[in-house]
C-alpha cells in the first residue's frame, strides 16, 4: 500500500483539444496541475505496479470562513460534506491522469476507485494505492 498527500486545491479535468492546450488558460492551469501531482507521486512511487488495484483518492476542500462553529465541528468529524465544484468524477479524473505510468502502466489496472470528499483547514488530496486481492 501507498498513500500520500498533496498540499493542493482539488481540480477538475478540463476538455481540451491540441489547440487550446497551449492557449487556453484553464487548460495550462490544469496541465500544471497534473505536473504537481505525478511530480508528488514520484515521491512515493519508485516504479509502476503490474498487478491490479484500488486507488481511494479523499478530496479536502478548506472550509468557508463563513462556516457557523457547530459545521466546523461537523466537518472535523466528516459529517459536514462539501457539495462544490469540481465534480467528484472531474476531479478524480485529475488525479487518474496523473498517475497514469506512474502508479500503474495504464490504467485499466485500476479495479476499484473510491473517491470522497471534505472540509478541512486546507486544501489538499490524499491517495492511497492498495493492489486488489481477490
Amino acid at each position: 500500500m501507498v498513500e500520500f498527500e498533496i498540499k493542493v486545491k482539488p481540480m477538475g479535468a478540463v476538455r481540451m483539444t491540441q489547440k487550446s492546450k497551449w492557449k487556453d488558460e484553464n487548460a495550462q492551469r490544469y496541465l500544471d496541475y497534473k505536473r504537481i501531482l505525478g511530480y508528488e507521486a514520484k515521491k512515493h512511487i519508485k516504479k509502476p505496479l503490474l498487478e491490479p488495484i484500488v486507488i481511494t483518492a479523499d478530496f479536502y476542500y478548506q472550509l468557508p470562513k463563513r462556516t457557523s462553529k457547530a459545521n466546523r465541528q461537523l466537518a472535523a468529524e466528516g459529517k459536514y460534506r462539501p457539495v462544490v465544484k469540481p465534480d467528484i468524477d472531474n476531479a478524480a479524473k485529475g488525479v487518474m491522469d496523473s498517475l497514469n505510468k506512474i502508479a500503474y502502466l495504464d490504467d485499466n489496472q485500476v479495479v476499484g476507485l473510491i473517491t470522497n470528499k471534505y472540509y478541512a483547514d486546507e486544501p489538499k488530496i490524499v491517495v492511497t494505492i492498495e493492489e486488489w486481492i481477490a
